[in-house]
C-alpha cells in the first residue's frame, strides 16, 4: 500500500503539498480519478480520490476516514545525542519510527562531537519512515536541547513514568530488560523516557545530575554499542518486553 501524508484537510477536501504531489503524480504516475490512501499523522487513515491535478498541488476528495492509531502498550520519549556521522543518526531516526516512538529529542552533552542538528532534515526522515512503515502517528521531533537544560526541565519534573539513562561509567547498574519488565502501567501503558549519550558517553557530572533528577541508570550488558545501536536496542527492548 502507498501512503501519503497531509494535514491540509477541510471537510471532505484535502490537499497534498508540492513534494507529496510530485511524488504522487510524477513519480508514481497517479492521475485524476485514482484512489489513494493518506494519513494526517495524528492516527487517522483516509481513502480519497484524486479530484484535481492542475498546478503544483494535488486535490483530493475524501471518501472515508478511520481511526488507526498505533495500539502500543507503551509511551516512549527517547533523547539521543546526535552522532558525528549524520547518516548514522538518520538511520537511528528511521529505525526508531519503524519500531514506534512518540517523541525524540536530540541532546547535546559534554562529550558531543556533533553540536548542530538540522531539525527540518530530521523531520523529513521521520516522515518518510512513518509512510514507509505504514504508520499513521507521526512522532514529535524536538529542537536540539542542551543536556543540562533538558534534564532540569519542568517537563521532566512533571513526567509521569520511568526516567532512564544508559551509560558506561563505573558503578552498579541494573539491566535494562529487568527494569522494563518491572515497569508499572499508567493508564494502560508503560511510560518511559530514555537518555542515550554521545560517542564519548555521558560525563560523570551529567550522570550525577540525571540521578539527582530522578533518573535510574541502566546497562545493556558487557558489549559496548555505537550510539545509534544502543538507542535502537533500548527501543526494541521496550517493544518486545512491554
Amino acid at each position: 500500500m502507498e501512503l501519503f501524508f497531509t494535514t491540509q484537510i477541510n471537510g471532505s477536501v484535502a490537499t497534498l503539498d508540492e513534494q507529496e504531489s510530485t511524488h504522487c503524480l510524477k513519480v508514481l504516475r497517479h492521475k485524476r480519478g485514482d484512489l489513494i490512501t493518506f494519513t494526517d499523522g495524528a492516527g487517522k487513515l483516509y481513502e480519497a480520490k484524486i479530484s484535481d491535478t492542475k498546478g503544483k498541488f494535488c486535490q483530493l476528495e475524501i471518501i472515508s476516514a478511520a481511526e488507526r492509531a498505533e495500539r502500543r502498550p507503551y509511551y516512549l520519549h527517547i533523547a539521543v545525542a546526535p552522532t558525528k556521522s549524520l547518516d548514522r543518526y538518520e538511520w537511528f531516526l528511521e529505525k526508531a519510527v519503524e519500531f514506534g516512538v512518540d517523541r525524540i529529542t536530540p541532546i547535546i552533552a559534554d562529550h558531543s562531537e556533533r553540536r548542530v542538528f538540522k531539525r527540518e532534515r530530521g523531520e523529513r526522515v521521520v516522515l518518510s519512515a512513518m509512510k514507509q512503515s505504514l504508520k499513521t502517528s507521526l512522532p514529535v521531533l524536538d529542537e536540539t536541547a542542551q543536556f543540562k537544560d533538558f534534564a532540569s526541565s519542568l517537563y521532566l519534573e512533571s513526567f509521569q513514568g520511568a526516567k532512564l539513562i544508559g551509560h558506561c561509567n563505573p558503578g552498579e547498574r541494573r539491566e535494562l530488560s529487568e527494569i522494563i519488565s518491572g515497569l508499572p502501567l499508567l493508564e494502560g501503558k508503560k511510560r518511559v523516557i530514555i537518555l542515550i549519550g554521545p560517542e564519548g558517553d555521558f560525563s560523570p557530572e551529567e550522570v550525577s545530575l540525571a540521578l539527582e533528577k530522578g533518573f535510574t541508570d541502566f546497562t545493556m550488558g558487557e558489549s559496548r554499542f555505537r550510539v545509534e545501536t544502543a538507542a535502537v536496542a533500548a527501543i526494541s527492548a521496550l517493544y518486545f518486553l512491554s
